[in-house]
This record gives C-alpha cells, sequence and structure tokens, in this order.
C-alpha cells in the first residue's frame, strides 16, 4: 500500500512537471512545439506525457484553458467611450497574448468548433455589442460596424501579433489604431 502511494506522488510530480514544461514551450514557442521535446523538458519519457495527456490537444486545452477563461471574461474598461474602450481592451489583450505564442496560434488558426474558443469568440461578440450600445450616445463608431466587425477586427490583431515575431514599442498600439480607423465615425 505505501508504495502505491508513492507512485501517485510520482504521477503527481510528473503531471505537474509536465504541465510546467509544456506551458513554457507553448507560451515561448507556439503550437507546433513536439510533444518529445515536452517529455524530455520535463524529464519524463513520451509514454508518461501521453498517459497524462492522451492527445496533443489534451495537453493544449490543459495549457490554454485558463487563459481563453481570462479573455472570455475581459471587458471594455468602464465610463470611456465605445472607440476609447476598443482602445484600451485591444491594446490590452493583444499586450497580454503577445507573452503567450500558443493562445496566438489558437484565436489566429484555432478551429471554432473547439468549446472554449467558441465561448470566446462568443464573449466578444459581447465587448462588441457594448462597445455598439455606446456608441449610440457618443457616436465614435460608425453607424454601419456590428458586433461581429468588432470580434473580427480583434482576431485580425491577433493574427497580425502572430506574424509579428519580436513587435519593436509601439507596433501594437500603432496595428490597433489602424483597426480602429475602420470602426471609426
Amino acid at each position: 500500500m505505501p508504495e502505491e502511494r508513492k507512485q501517485r506522488r510520482d504521477a503527481v510530480a510528473n503531471k505537474e512537471r509536465i504541465l510546467n514544461a509544456a506551458e513554457d514551450a507553448f507560451r515561448h514557442h507556439g503550437l507546433s512545439v513536439d510533444m518529445r521535446a515536452v517529455a524530455a523538458a520535463a524529464g519524463v519519457g513520451i509514454g508518461t506525457l501521453y498517459r497524462h495527456f492522451p492527445t496533443r490537444e489534451d495537453l493544449i486545452q490543459a495549457i490554454t484553458g485558463s487563459d481563453l477563461a481570462d479573455l472570455a471574461v475581459a471587458h471594455l474598461p468602464d465610463r470611456a467611450s465605445a472607440i476609447d474602450g476598443l482602445r484600451e481592451f485591444f491594446t490590452r489583450t493583444l499586450a497580454r497574448l503577445t507573452a503567450n505564442k500558443a493562445m496566438i496560434d489558437l484565436l489566429a488558426g484555432g478551429s471554432p468548433s473547439d468549446a472554449d474558443l467558441e465561448r470566446c469568440l462568443a464573449h466578444l461578440r459581447t465587448v462588441g455589442r457594448e462597445a455598439i450600445e455606446r456608441s449610440a450616445t457618443d457616436r465614435t463608431l460608425a453607424p454601419d460596424v456590428t458586433a461581429d466587425d468588432i470580434a473580427y477586427q480583434l482576431l485580425g490583431l491577433i493574427r497580425i501579433v502572430q506574424l509579428i515575431s519580436e513587435p519593436a514599442p509601439g507596433t501594437i498600439e500603432h496595428q490597433v489604431e489602424l483597426a480602429l480607423r475602420g470602426l471609426a465615425s
């Protein structure tokens, strides 16, 4: 019996090492990281990695799930105009994502059928509707802008960030300003 507990503790420790190694690898190198490299960085064999995470998608979900959940509750800042709120929301979101290449890869090229990604997109549309409601009084967005347009602008910006490996200072803000010009009245 004591040996079973030790194995359980070892299994828990192995899983934790795998998660730490995968998080570091995916954040710095994106979703293309080789699973053997994750196992090696964790100090475990590939079989141990797959016992804990039977598919690559299971490991990706374990690493990105909380980040997607955080993005799915982010909102426009209070008391800002529609355009200023979107500026802050877009800039803050992109700044967070630049430190996580896995999230950028997932959002820029992930399957919209994934439940977490779909929840995130639904939330981005909610943020878009909130901006449109604000714009009804402050008139800072063009009248034909839709919630989908706003969500797609952010997804487009995420794709741009994916293409720029090391953004120079001010690059993200510049890209946000370009996108907002298309939404402004």
